[in-house]
Formats: C-alpha cells, sequence, structure tokens
C-alpha cells in the first residue's frame, strides 16, 4: 500500500512525538528544501538514504507505435535518485507480497 504525503506526516509526528501540524511544517519544508536545490541544479545528499541529483537527457527520435510516425524529444531535465547502502540493504531484507495483475484496459 503507498504512503502518501499524510500518512508520512503522521509517522513523522508518532516517531518524532510532535504535533500533526509540527510534523507538516518539518515534512513540507524538508520536500521544498530538496525541490529549490534541485531546481537549482544541485545535488543532495542524505548520507545513509539516497542521493536525488538532475539528469539532462539528450533529444532524441522515437516512433510512435499507433501510427509509426517518428517524433523529437526534446532535450530536458529529470530528477534521479540513487538509493544509499543502508536504504539498499532494508529494503533487501523486505519480503514483497506477490503481485497483483494489471488491471485490463477497456476495448
Amino acid at each position: 500500500m503507498p504512503v502518501g504525503r499524510q500518512d508520512l506526516i503522521k509517522l513523522v509526528a508518532t516517531k518524532a512525538n510532535k504535533s500533526a501540524k509540527e510534523s507538516t511544517e518539518f515534512v513540507n519544508a524538508t520536500l521544498e528544501a530538496i525541490r529549490e536545490s534541485l531546481e537549482h541544479g544541485e545535488t543532495v545528499r542524505l548520507v545513509g538514504f539516497g542521493v536525488f541529483s538532475v539528469k539532462e537527457t539528450a533529444e532524441s527520435v522515437r516512433v510512435n507505435p499507433q501510427t509509426r510516425e517518428k517524433i523529437t524529444v526534446p532535450a530536458r531535465n529529470r530528477v534521479k535518485f540513487a538509493a544509499g547502502k543502508e536504504l539498499t540493504d532494508a529494503v533487501a531484507k523486505v519480503k514483497m507480497s506477490p503481485a497483483k495483475p494489471a488491471a485490463k484496459g477497456k476495448k
């Protein structure tokens, strides 16, 4: 089950023994600081957790699978995340439940 922003705020409030309001301010400020750093092209390194960085992708030519028409995809910046060793090790121990079959699209 995915953890959303409000779930994260509740977890932080519980772990830090703080109010939901204080935790909301802390989580929002942290995410905003990461976003602003990335907007300035800076790398955000959280030791033991991971590294957020900006990667520039080159312009490329792709093919539309429906029309077989060639499309030029412009160069752009993307966010890259590389998990740190402690996070990678912690996740390696997690037992995943069997994946649910993908929902079939309407025809």
